[in-house]
């Protein structure tokens, strides 16, 4: 057998040391690092930099952690001219374990990944959700924060012309006041400064954001003591919207019949709005007093998007059969079962933020959920009663429509809710 040299017969113990002291000096280099603090200062001018400078850090830079270094990851048009991308700005600059600012803006050429339907705006609905009065823009089911901007004079870089942009933000600080209302709103101010920066930077010709000052809830919980789960009974009765100007003239200017009363968002805004009117008791629609005739028209609605929201809006409905060219032409007099006795019409007008869709909705009472037929003279007054709705939401001068100044109106079409 060979004889091994003796200098490969050293004891290994000697080296094991020396692997010990090493590894245990990276393992305590990193733990310094990433727990003793010292990070303040630099995580501060990095905030200030990051984004192209169009965060808020006046307002955010007393709530940047100490504890860790801060990580920024960002693309988009506005961050790099010429790129070839969706965003104009997609940016996050975040603090492993302790917070993040994560923010988004994109031009509207395509649709928007939030709901700006009438039935998922309205106060009072089954999802929770918070407005910021003065902003176009919401929370929505999904805990997301949007605006919509106006930018008339078009974005930079876009192959088709843009009158628009959307932003999301998210703000995971611990920021003063209480609760979902504090962090949502430093949601809002956070999205509207990204939003005021970028259409300052591009000079396209859109009228800055008001920085909002508050929230409002606008969810409403249901709430029950039956073990059927029988017996709703709506847990707030502060509906937010109740009795707003622009909607007050809803179901009463049209002639129907009934003690109206009124709900709608409050974005005050120019390219959206939404209202609603019954008849029924809010609270508890079973306990109406009077009762309303079988085929009465019971709740109405009215919705207008303006501008770069008018075919984001319209393609959403497109989308689930609900827009007037879904089924253009195509007229049916068959109800199925337990489908709601509704009719939507649509119209164009041109208003003071562009072309701008209208849809409002006509829902009778009925006692008879099965299927049925109705008879050519029932559904003829469908049609007239969406007509006269229409012709009277759009004539109100404190309603949305006149004081937006829409003129130039079209009518584009129903579509049967209960198809």
């Amino acid at each position: 057998m060979d004889r091994v040299p003796s200098w490969l017969r050293k004891p290994l113990f000697i080296g094991v040391p020396l692997v010990l002291v090493v590894t245990g000096a990276v393992f305590l280099a990193g733990a310094g690092r990433s727990g003793d603090g010292g990070h303040a200062a630099a995580n501060r001018a990095q905030l200030k930099r990051a984004c192209a400078g169009l965060l808020p850090y006046e307002e955010l830079r007393g709530l940047v952690p100490d504890e860790v270094a801060g990580v920024v990851r960002q693309y988009g048009t506005v961050l790099d001219p010429g790129e070839e991308s969706r965003s104009l700005v997609n940016c996050s600059v975040a603090w492993p374990g302790h917070g993040s600012v994560r923010v988004r803006a994109v031009a509207l050429v395509s649709r928007m990944p939030m709901t700006v339907r009438a039935e998922d705006i309205l106060p009072g609905g089954d999802d929770e959700g918070y407005e910021a009065p003065g902003v176009t823009g919401r929370v929505d089911r999904n805990g997301r924060t949007w605006v919509v901007a106006e930018c008339p004079g078009g974005l930079e870089g876009r192959v088709r012309e843009v009158s628009g942009m959307y932003v999301t933000a998210d703000v995971d600080l611990p920021v003063p006041g209480k609760g979902e209302p504090a962090g949502y709103l430093a949601d809002f101010r956070t999205a509207v400064q990204v939003a005021n920066g970028i259409t300052a930077a591009q000079k396209c010709g859109g009228p800055p954001l008001r920085m909002p000052t508050r929230v409002v809830d606008t969810y409403e919980t249901h709430v029950t003591t039956d073990a059927d789960g029988g017996s709703m009974k709506v847990e707030r009765i502060d509906m937010p919207g109740l009795g707003v100007k622009k909607c007050r003239g809803l179901g009463e200017r049209a002639g129907f019949p009934g003690r109206w009363t009124v709900a709608g968002d409050l974005q005050n805004s120019r390219l959206l709005n939404v209202c609603d009117a019954t008849v029924l008791d809010r609270r508890d629609v079973t306990d109406t007093d009077p009762t309303p005739s079988d085929g009465a028209v019971v709740d109405v609605s009215a919705a207008s998007w303006a501008g770069p929201l008018g075919e984001s809006a319209n393609g959403q409905y497109y989308r689930t059969g609900d827009s007037f060219g879904f089924r253009e032409g195509e007229r049916t007099k068959v109800i199925p079962d337990s489908k709601p006795h509704e009719l939507a019409l649509w119209a164009r007008s041109e208003c003071a933020a562009g072309a701008t869709y209208h849809r409002v909705t006509v829902r009778t009472e009925t006692r008879d959920i099965s299927s049925r037929t109705l008879s050519e003279s029932e559904r003829t007054r469908f049609s007239e009663d969406a007509r006269t709705m229409m012709d009277s939401y759009l004539a109100d001068p404190d309603g949305w429509p006149g004081q937006q100044r829409c003129h130039s109106t079209e009518i584009l079409g129903e579509v049967e809710g209960w198809r």
